[in-house]
């Protein structure tokens, strides 16, 4: 008896979630579940609340998705609708699995778009492998290396067909219902300039890491947020959209923002973000569909390069709090903030001139004094949360 308690409550729970994710399923295969628990269990109270839940939901959003097929409203636009643009760099050992965790999604209305830049390995041969697949639209291949990934990406969507885009980094993967949960959204929220899920960390091997990057619990809930609000509680500490394959945005949105971005080598992602969210709201589906490799062979993961990109870091903040808007103290506080971290990264920092480089960026760029700094010391002993940049509001969390 308690065993098949055990299983009601289990059940009961699983089809709770399910139902918090009715737009991205088949709305009369969770119906058929629900009456199958109620014949099951015979448990008329967790029955009879399941279907108060349903029909609730229901009426919240009676958008409903079936898996493996895009919604008929999108039977007749544009085809592709999406554009999946892979962008590679000596990453022959993975991008294999990058492709074909593409190619398998169960959303299939995209066209797979691959650019190789001057890779000294055999991706070339792995790419080729893939020439005559229907969903393959171009593969390009640079003379010389460009040595700039957001210029691979401005190649890619001026070759893209869709309306929407999806950077899939060549040496990440991802979960097959990626684009069909994502495009879901779209469906849903149809202002939204991008839809943002999460991500788990694996090694060369696949083997999920323990750190975990997203700052939400993975309950597969549904955030709206207008962009300018998520750029003051989620950007202005770290870049919460750490990783461009879990996110797909609108072509049209990316056009349109200025590409100053690119001369930053480092954060140049996270300008790119917080410009393409001055433009619209964004949703936030809170299920880890991507995959983030880490690696010894990744931009970034040098000494060198982690002291620039926390130079970059700074320029990127100096263009948020003198586009975004914000009222003064909190922009006092993200200069402190700033200041703190950059003293206690350079303290054991012995590299000649990156030190004097960041402070100059940090005095000329952000404008950021020692009065700032002390501040933010000031606030952050009394835990003065809604100002302090880095203890965003559950609101936003």
């Amino acid at each position: 008896m308690e065993t098949s308690l055990n299983e009601a409550k289990k059940e009961y729970r699983r089809l709770q979630r399910e139902i918090h994710l009715a737009p991205l399923l088949c709305e009369k295969h969770l119906r058929e579940e629900i009456e199958a628990f109620g014949v099951r269990f015979q448990d008329r109270k967790r029955y009879k609340a399941l279907k108060r839940k349903f029909w609730w939901h229901r009426k919240v959003h009676p958008k409903h998705i079936p898996i493996g097929s895009a919604p008929t409203e999108w039977a007749g636009q544009q085809t592709p609708l999406v554009s999946v643009i892979v962008p590679n760099y000596g990453h022959a050992a993975y991008l294999r699995e990058r492709i074909d965790c593409i190619l398998n999604q169960t959303f299939q209305n995209f066209e797979l778009i691959i650019l190789d830049d001057c890779s000294p390995d055999n991706s070339r041969e792995v790419i080729m492998a893939y020439k005559d697949h229907p969903r393959v639209s171009h593969i390009v291949f640079n003379e010389e290396n460009a040595g700039n990934t957001f210029l691979q990406w401005e190649k890619g969507v001026a070759l893209a067909k869709g309306k929407y885009i999806w950077i899939a980094e060549s040496d990440d993967y991802a979960d097959e219902s990626f684009l069909e949960s994502t495009m879901a959204m779209f469906y849903l929220h149809e202002d939204c300039v991008m839809v943002r899920t999460g991500s788990y960390q694996v090694n060369e091997k696949d083997r999920v890491l323990l750190r975990d990057w997203d700052e939400w619990k993975e309950d597969e809930s549904i955030h709206y947020y207008r962009g300018e609000d998520y750029i003051r509680h989620n950007m202005l500490h770290f870049n919460f959209i750490y990783n461009a394959s879990m996110v797909v945005f609108r072509k049209d949105v990316f056009q349109r923002i200025d590409k100053s971005y690119q001369r930053l080598r480092i954060a140049g992602d996270m300008q790119c973000w917080i410009e393409m969210l001055r433009e619209g709201p964004i949703c936030e589906l809170r299920r880890k569909l991507n995959y983030f490799r880490q690696h010894q062979n990744k931009v970034g993961a040098s000494s060198n390069a982690a002291n620039r990109g926390i130079i970059d870091q700074i320029k990127v903040l100096a263009y948020a709090i003198g586009n975004v808007r914000m009222s003064p103290f909190r922009r006092m506080m993200v200069r402190g903030e700033q200041y703190d971290f950059s003293i206690r990264w350079f303290r054991t920092e012995r590299e000649p001139g990156v030190k004097e480089d960041c402070d100059r960026a940090l005095s000329d760029d952000l404008r950021a004094t020692r009065w700032d700094y002390r501040w933010y010391k000031l606030v952050s002993l009394f835990d003065f949360l809604p100002f302090i940049p880095s203890k965003k509001n559950d609101k936003y969390n």
